[in-house]
């Protein structure tokens, strides 16, 4: 297997590692993650109903059963899994050897190509040793400057794991349709936080002039002295040898984030219209959540290996919160159309992470950066949708769209448009097939393309990858990848 994949597959094997931290057995649908036959439909089955498609809360209601059949019952579970990779070719080699030993590691540095270096002998200096010190210091902060920006500048890795288990409940001596879902999700995330080198050779020159003609550079005595020559660069001189050596500091790092949410629904819905062929729905939804959440900050130098970037995500790292919500929805029908709108989060529920340590983090803008972050907010969105069958039911059209972006608990924008079409038979071993296309149209901007088949009218399979692709390596893959598989059963 290629090193590209391999690396690919630890992200997506990590997040799933990490799942045993749930505290139950069932999962969630994130923003991010559509359930089940969604990934492919879109907001809508084409009335091909499938328990497992209740985003909009009023949909459960439609009866795609014969009209001599009053009460429906239908249970289902849909377990997936995806990544979302934004990065250069060579993010974890390059994660390694910046926060290596040769690099931005504590210390005075060495002949090595990494954060330090040796530099002339002192006192016996002279103005041209003072010149080449600083041109070789040069040299060294920008290629150190390179690598550290090439490590972690729009480093933003993504692995999640996600399942929904809905219960579906219609009766007329209930008054309508009834829903019951109890779900988790996690997802992990890194995003690189650049500290970057801006080194000023006139600057540090005429202070390392300054120092020596004021001489305070030593002469004498047993003490090493270390000099601050500009913002992040030091140079010490050993009296003892002579030699002086100097280091960069550097704040750059990665900031590493993961979220489980488990939530508790409870779904009513009902006809509350019917003139002729159209009749209008609608559905509402409680929602009861309890929100862990976790991050850490890693300088660049304490990262030993890309591995180390997820050992804090231990349990006991997660802040947890519980917090009520509800969405609303309504759906109108014909013939041959249906249209459907959803307000998810009315109340906009929100949820603090768990603070950093910033007292060793010297670069305010990181410091603010890591702030701005540290309270997630389940936003309020309008999702719009709408569905077409031909006369025969046979073939069906999907199309849904996003009114505004959300973030996800990442901080990461999503605003789903989607279309997709679908073809039903009376075949029992393949009664389903589907394809489609979804772009998020905030964000990351990553297109999928969507398919999907369902088997012995039980089991439901689909696949999403996206059009862009990255290299690692030198291999190409995609830039994303969401597989759903699940399974459902109606009486």
């Amino acid at each position: 297997m290629s090193t590209a994949i391999k690396q690919v597959l630890n992200i997506v094997t990590t997040a799933v590692l990490i799942s045993s931290l749930f505290t139950g057995i069932l999962l969630a649908e994130p923003i991010y993650h559509p359930s089940g036959s969604k990934l492919t439909f879109g907001g809508m089955t084409h009335r091909q109903m499938t328990v497992s498609d209740m985003g909009n809360p009023a949909h459960p209601a439609i009866d795609p059963t014969p009209e001599d059949s009053a009460n429906r019952y239908g249970a289902g579970l849909s377990i997936g899994l995806g990544i979302e990779y934004d990065a250069n070719d060579s993010l974890f080699e390059l994660l390694n050897k910046a926060g290596g030993d040769d690099a931005l590691a504590p210390g005075d540095g060495d002949d090595s190509d990494g954060g330090g270096g040796t530099g002339p002998d002192f006192p016996d200096i002279t103005d041209p040793d003072l010149i080449a010190l600083i041109d070789t210091i040069k040299t060294k902060a920008t290629v150190l400057g390179a690598l550290v920006a090439i490590a972690v500048t729009d480093l933003n890795a993504k692995a999640f794991a996600s399942a929904d288990i809905p219960v579906l409940i219609s009766n007329d001596v209930l008054g309508g349709s009834w829903t019951f879902g109890a779900n988790v999700s996690l997802t992990t995330n890194i995003k690189g936080l650049s500290d970057p080198i801006e080194f000023d050779a006139v600057a540090a020159l005429a202070e390392l002039e300054r120092a020596y003609q004021a001489s305070k550079l030593p002469s004498g005595g047993t003490e090493a002295e270390t000099f601050q020559i500009t913002k992040g660069l030091s140079v010490t001189v050993d009296p003892i040898t002579g030699k002086t050596t100097y280091r960069f500091e550097n704040n750059s790092g990665t900031i590493t984030r993961a979220a489980q949410i488990s939530e508790i629904s409870i779904g009513y819905s009902r006809k509350v219209w019917a003139k002729e062929s159209n009749e209008i729905y609608i559905g509402v939804k409680p929602k009861y959540y309890n929100v862990g959440l976790s991050n850490t900050f890693i300088f660049l130098d304490n990262i030993e290996d890309a591995k180390s970037i997820f050992e804090a995500l231990d349990k006991d790292n997660f802040s947890y919160t519980e917090k009520l919500s509800m969405d609303i929805g309504a759906i109108w029908t014909g013939k041959q159309y249906q249209l459907g709108a959803t307000l998810t989060n009315i109340n906009e529920p929100d949820f603090k992470f768990p603070g950093v340590d910033l007292s060793k983090i010297s670069n305010p803008d990181i410091v603010n950066a890591i702030r701005r972050r540290q309270t997630y907010t389940m936003e309020r969105q309008l999702k719009l949708e709408g569905g077409y069958i031909s006369k025969t039911g046979a073939w069906g059209l999907n199309f849904g769209i996003d009114a505004n972006a959300v973030p996800d608990p990442m901080f990461d924008d999503y605003q789903w448009v989607s279309l997709g079409a679908g073809f039903a038979s009376d075949n029992w071993w393949l009664p389903g097939a589907r394809v489609g296309i979804r772009k998020n149209m905030a964000g990351t901007k990553l297109t999928y393309i969507t398919a999907g088949i369902t088997v012995f009218n039980i089991v439901n399979l689909d696949l999403a990858t996206t059009t862009q692709t990255i290299k690692v390596d030198g291999d190409t893959i995609p830039q994303g990848l969401i597989l759903n598989i699940g399974a459902q059963v109606q009486f």
